[in-house]
C-alpha cells in the first residue's frame, strides 16, 4: 500500500508530532510505501529526516491560497501514484480535491483537532471546510466532541484518539536538577503545557497562580511553550509583580520538566484531545482541564484521573488547592491516569485504527472500480 501524507508544515504542535508518530509506527510495522508533502519548508520536528521516507516542499507564492498547489500536487500524484491521501488540515485537504476526483485516490482528512466549531457561514475558511467534507471519503476528528462542535453527522465521519509513544515516558529524569535549571525552588510546582496563542487561557493560568499565591508560597507555576500571545502575557507578569509564574519559552524535551513536576494544569477555551494532558497523564500526573465542552472529558475520568472545570479562577483554584494538599491523592491519580493513557492512548492503539481504516478504505475502493469496469 502506497500513502502520501499532506500537511503544510511540521512547525511544534500536537497535529504535527501526531502525524509523524503515526508515520513512524507504520514503518516499523507495515511494508507502506510512504512520502510527505509539506507546503512549507519549516521543520522542528528533525528526526523525520530519519524515517527513510521522501518528503517534497511544495512552496507557496505570494498567498496563502496559491492555486498553483492543486496543479503541483496533482502531478506528484501521477508520480508517485498512491492508493490513499492522508491530509492533515482544512487547506491541504482542500488542495487534494482535484487529484482525488480526476484520479479517483480515497482522501482521507484530519479535518478536526478542536471542538470550537466556529465557522461563519459565507467566510473562505467555512468554504473550504465544506468543500472538504463533501469530498472527503473519510473525514476524521480526534475527539467526538469535535464532530459535534462542527455538526458533523456523515456516516464518512469517524473518530481516532490521539496516541503517543510510551517510550517517550519510561526515562529516569533527575527531578531536582530539572527544578534547579528552571529556577524553581519551591516544594510544588504546577506545570502547563501548551501554546501561547488565543486559543490557549494564560490569563487565567496568571489568575490562578496569582490566588494560590495569596493562599501559599510552596508553589510554582511554570508555562511551557511559546506564540503571539507571549509578550503580553509576560508583560502582565512583570506589570503585576507575579513572582511564582516561570515562562520557560519553546523546550524540546518537554517531557523531563512535566516528569519534574506535581501536578499537569490546562487552561484553555476548546481542545479536541490535548497531547498536552496525554503526556502530563502518561508521566503519572494528575491533571485539571477547563476544556468542560471539549474532547478532554475523553481522557479525564472525572474524580480518578484529575478534573474537568470551568473556566472560572475560584474553581480552578480550589482543584489545585485539593491536590496541593494531598498528596496520596495526587500519587493515585497519577497512577489511574498513567493506566488509562496506557490502555486507550497509546501509539499502538492509534496506529492500529489507521491500518484498518487504510485497509477498510481501500478494499471499498477497489470493490468500487471492479464494478465500473
Amino acid at each position: 500500500m502506497k500513502i502520501l501524507f499532506f500537511i503544510d508544515t511540521l512547525t511544534s504542535g500536537g497535529k504535527e508530532r501526531r502525524m509523524l508518530e503515526l508515520i513512524q509506527y507504520l514503518k516499523q510495522n507495515t511494508d507502506y510505501e510512504i512520502a510527505l508533502v509539506l507546503t512549507e519548508n519549516l521543520i522542528y520536528y528533525e528526526y523525520v529526516y530519519e524515517l527513510g521516507i521522501p518528503i517534497k516542499i511544495m512552496k507557496r507564492k505570494g498567498t496563502k491560497y496559491d492555486p498553483r498547489l492543486f496543479v503541483k500536487f496533482y502531478r506528484y500524484c501521477s508520480l508517485f501514484k498512491p492508493d490513499i491521501i492522508h491530509t492533515w488540515g482544512k487547506m491541504t485537504t482542500f488542495y487534494a480535491i482535484p487529484a482525488q476526483l480526476i484520479r479517483r485516490i480515497p482522501l482521507i482528512a484530519n479535518l478536526i483537532a478542536d471542538s470550537m466549531g466556529i465557522l461563519k457561514g459565507s467566510s473562505l475558511h467555512s468554504l473550504f471546510f465544506k468543500a472538504d467534507v463533501l469530498f472527503s471519503n473519510v473525514i476524521l476528528s480526534n475527539s467526538k466532541a469535535g464532530l459535534i462542535a462542527y455538526n458533523i453527522k456523515s456516516p464518512k465521519a469517524k473518530v481516532i484518539w490521539n496516541g503517543v509513544n510510551l517510550k517517550r515516558f519510561q526515562k529516569k529524569y533527575d527531578v531536582q536538577k530539572v527544578r534547579e535549571e528552571l529556577k524553581v525552588n519551591t516544594h510544588y510546582m504546577v506545570v502547563m503545557v501548551a501554546a501561547f496563542s488565543y486559543l490557549k487561557d494564560y490569563n487565567l493560568f496568571l489568575d490562578v497562580a496569582k490566588e494560590i499565591g495569596k493562599m501559599r508560597d510552596d508553589a510554582t507555576f511554570v508555562g511551557v511553550g511559546d506564540g503571539p500571545c507571549w509578550k503580553h502575557i509576560e508583560q502582565r507578569i512583570k506589570d503585576e509583580q507575579i513572582n511564582n509564574v516561570i515562562l520557560t519559552g519553546k523546550q524540546k524535551d518537554i517531557e523531563r520538566i512535566v516528569a519534574a513536576s506535581d501536578i499537569g494544569i490546562l487552561c484553555t477555551y476548546s481542545e479536541g484531545i490535548s497531547n498536552s494532558i496525554i503526556e502530563c497523564m502518561a508521566l503519572g500526573k494528575p491533571v485539571i482541564s477547563t476544556d468542560i465542552k471539549g474532547g478532554s472529558k475523553e481522557i479525564i475520568i472525572e474524580g480518578e484521573t484529575g478534573y474537568c472545570t470551568e473556566r472560572d479562577t475560584e474553581k480552578v483554584v480550589a482543584s489545585v488547592e485539593l491536590l496541593l494538599n494531598n498528596g496520596e491523592l495526587r500519587i493515585s491519580m497519577g497512577n489511574k491516569g498513567r493506566e488509562r493513557i496506557g490502555s486507550y492512548f497509546s501509539i499502538e492503539r492509534m496506529g492500529e485504527e489507521f491500518k484498518i481504516l487504510y485497509e477498510e478504505v481501500l478494499a471499498k475502493t477497489k470493490y468500487k472500480k471492479s464494478n465500473i469496469y
